[in-house]
């Protein structure tokens, strides 16, 4: 028996008659319909504007849609939703779309009620309407955009489910700021526009603006098309637009659109009101961690476990998931929560647990011969979040900013630049009292950024005094660690013996502390100093014992120095086979840094010129030289003398055409160009004389001195012993007798 969808009565149904158990009641149905007595929504929603963008995401979308009935776009307030899935909805080109609106309802027992009205059901006595609404849709083929579910998600899934497993060509797309959880769904996560959210704004605001200053709005704005359209809208030039966003959550308002959007701060709220106690109050208690957060500082602030919580926060889509693990909130929403943890008289005690969770972990720093691969990590993770608790939380007399301080410029060496928190670390010193908890730290790195920017007696002398202060405090522990900035401030000026005699101190104080990884590391050190020195079998013996250690324990960067200075102890040895290898393992463990990988590009270079190819050689030399002037590297003595004399023998082995052509090509490599063309496996080969050093072994063969063949060809004395050198070298001959033996032969 089946059920009239007019009337209600039960029926037999026939093929001709499957809703309706007769004409009438049919035509009745069609006359309500059309007399507009129906509340049935037949139409998308209309929007004055133009859609912008998200062409990457519909086609995701429009693919999804053909594999799955049931489909739902979740994201936070104000992402753009309901918007792309209306457009959506309109590209289908279904037979029938009907959209169900939940976001005005406030009950349950409304929900099929609004899936009813959109699909033109109505209520019969006897009938439970959910019935009448299955029935109603099981012979239909029909897409139904369900919107705003958040607040009712298990009514809404309830629903949804009876409706797909009953009603075989019903589809179903969702919007919501949680996942229905319903069988069989779909969910495709919807985040800010990314670069077409500049094109939102310039289309809303009528007018292009200046491309730079848009684009910082909308990165600001974290792309949330509600937040870019509103700020689109005022009459607020775009520069001083930019330098109000702190307040965005006052600023962007517009009356004139819904209740739920009629400000961003509403549309926050909206997501807000429906978290439960425990939820709200973690949500608000996250607000100052502007640089992402993990389990372990959510616990913190929070004061007890956050896996159910947090869970929560991120199915609301009020906290994100990023891919490298760590939660993050989008600035709006932060801005938000800030204002809740104020109102709740938290932001001192958060504040406090915070700087007190950094600053542990920066305490390795204190007491630490050298820092673990896991705390250097630690503290690139956490660089935003220091960054504004040095800025926004910690008192302006408070000796933790010493410590705070010095982590913004430990990071910032890493990444190139660090004028800025090098100022910050020098007026936080100059401000501390000599007693401060952290002031041996914040010396030490005040040492390294003299050396840094070439203020070498400086340099010294902040180390110096870090020492003292540390010998006055019995610090041992650190010991290892300060001489080997000393030993470096030292190189800074020149000073090989104090270099020298600074890293044998830093040696003994690591060994009688047993610290085998930071004993490897100014070994490594005083590997080199020896190797410019000359003395390359002291040099192989201290880094051949340093580099096992380093390899295990060491950070990357450190352990690609230590095999860049293996491969220069096998170039000063001849052994360019072994040499080439090592410069490249340095090479590709730098390869996402490429200013530190500079040193390791030429030593390719240096190889591809021993090994007969110049204008490779010539390239990559000469690329690296740019590279060092863009990013102000200057290179030490030794290396710049070697890079030198590998020039002139190129210059002298190449003819004039071709290594104006390699000094060209050189110009115009990138950092990345170079470094690829420096890994080339073909850059060590087979040995092959140039014609100029052809001619130098003829020369030699016919019982020529050095002296006679740079008269005869008119070249420097220097010149021919490089190439006498060099052939000796690639053919792993040892005298000038074996030399003339091989040039007869050959």
């Amino acid at each position: 028996m089946g059920i009239c969808a007019s009337c209600g009565t039960e029926y037999a149904p026939l093929p001709s008659r499957a809703r309706y158990c007769s004409n009438a009641c049919r035509q009745r149905a069609y006359r309500r319909r059309s007399a507009g007595t129906s509340t049935v929504v037949a139409e998308l929603p209309g929007y004055d504007d133009a859609f912008v963008g998200r062409e990457a995401e519909l086609a995701e979308l429009l693919l999804l849609l053909r594999k799955h009935r049931m489909l739902t776009v979740v994201g936070p307030a104000g992402v753009g939703k309901t918007r792309l899935a209306v457009e959506l909805a309109r590209r289908c080109r279904r037979t029938e779309v009907r959209t169900v609106e939940l976001g005005r309802l406030s009950r349950p027992d409304q929900v099929v009620q609004a899936f009813a009205e959109a699909v033109g059901v109505y209520q019969h006595a006897g009938v439970a309407l959910r019935t009448t609404l299955v029935h109603e849709l099981h012979h239909r083929r029909v897409l139904l955009l369900v919107d705003n579910c958040e607040h009712l998600v298990e009514e809404c899934c309830e629903v949804v489910d009876a409706l797909l497993s009953r009603c075989p060509h019903v589809q179903v797309l969702a919007t919501s700021r949680e996942a229905l959880r319903s069988i069989g769904e779909a969910v495709f996560p919807l985040r800010g526009m990314g670069a077409d959210a500049a094109k939102l704004f310039r289309e809303r605001a009528g007018t292009g603006g200046d491309h730079h200053t848009v684009e910082t709005i909308c990165a600001r704005l974290d792309g949330l098309p509600l937040a870019v359209e509103l700020a689109a809208r005022l009459s607020v030039p775009p520069p001083e637009l930019a330098d109000r966003l702190d307040h965005r959550l006052d600023l962007l308002t517009d009356a004139g659109e819904q209740v739920r959007h009629q400000s961003l701060r509403a549309a926050i709220t909206w997501s807000h009101d429906l978290l439960t106690a425990q939820e709200k109050e973690l949500f608000r208690r996250l607000a100052l961690l502007p640089g992402g957060f993990g389990l372990e500082i959510a616990e913190v602030v929070h004061g007890r476990s956050v896996i159910g919580p947090l869970t929560a926060l991120q199915a609301k889509s009020l906290v994100a998931r990023e891919n490298d693990g760590r939660f993050r909130m989008l600035e709006s929403i932060r801005l938000y929560a800030e204002e809740r943890l104020g109102e709740h008289g938290e932001r001192e005690v958060t504040a406090e647990r915070i700087i007190a969770w950094l600053c542990e972990k920066g305490e390795p720093g204190v007491s630490s011969s050298i820092l673990t691969p896991g705390q250097v990590q630690a503290q690139h993770q956490e660089y935003d979040n220091v960054a504004y608790a040095f800025a926004h939380l910690v008192a302006p007399r408070d000796d933790r900013r010493l410590m705070l301080a010095t982590m913004l410029l430990r990071v910032c060496f890493d990444r190139g630049y660090f004028a800025q928190a090098g100022a910050v670390l020098m007026q936080v010193l100059h401000q501390s009292a000599a007693d401060a908890r952290y002031r041996i730290l914040a010396l030490e790195y005040a040492s390294l950024l003299a050396a840094h920017e070439q203020r070498h007696d400086e340099a010294v002398d902040h180390a110096l005094e870090a020492i003292a202060t540390a010998e006055a405090g019995g610090q041992e522990l650190i010991m290892c660690r300060l001489y080997r900035t000393l030993a470096h401030a030292h190189e800074g000026l020149g000073d090989a013996l104090n270099a020298a005699r600074a890293l044998r101190r830093s040696i003994e104080y690591g060994a009688r502390n047993g610290n085998d990884v930071s004993v490897a590391v100014s070994s490594q050190n005083l590997g080199w100093r020896l190797l410019v020195d000359g003395d390359t079998d002291g040099a192989a013996h201290l880094v051949d014992s340093a580099l096992p250690v380093l390899r295990v324990h060491a950070r990357q960067d450190v352990v690609a120095i230590a095999v860049h200075t293996s491969a220069c102890i096998a170039l000063e040895r001849g052994d360019l086979a072994t040499a080439g290898a090592h410069f490249a393992e340095s090479a590709r463990m730098m390869a996402e840094t490429p200013r530190a990988a500079v040193e390791s590009i030429e030593g390719r270079g240096l190889v591809a010129m021993a090994s007969g190819r110049h204008e490779l050689g010539v390239r990559l030399l000469v690329a690296c030289q740019q590279m060092r002037t863009t990013w102000v590297v200057p290179p030490e003595p030794w290396w710049r003398r070697k890079m030198a004399a590998a020039l002139d023998l190129s210059r002298e082995s190449l003819s004039p055409a071709a290594f104006q052509r390699a000094l060209a090509a050189g110009r115009s490599m990138d950092a990345r160009h170079a470094l690829e063309t420096a890994l080339d496996k073909e850059i060590v080969r087979d040995a092959v004389l140039s014609d100029r050093q052809r001619v130098v072994v003829e020369l030699v063969a016919q019982g020529l001195t050095n002296a006679q063949i740079a008269a005869k060809l008119g070249i420097s004395h220097r010149t021919v012993e490089s190439h006498v050198h060099n052939v000796k070298t690639t053919l792993n001959l040892s005298s000038r007798t074996q030399l003339a033996a091989w040039a007869r032969t050959h």
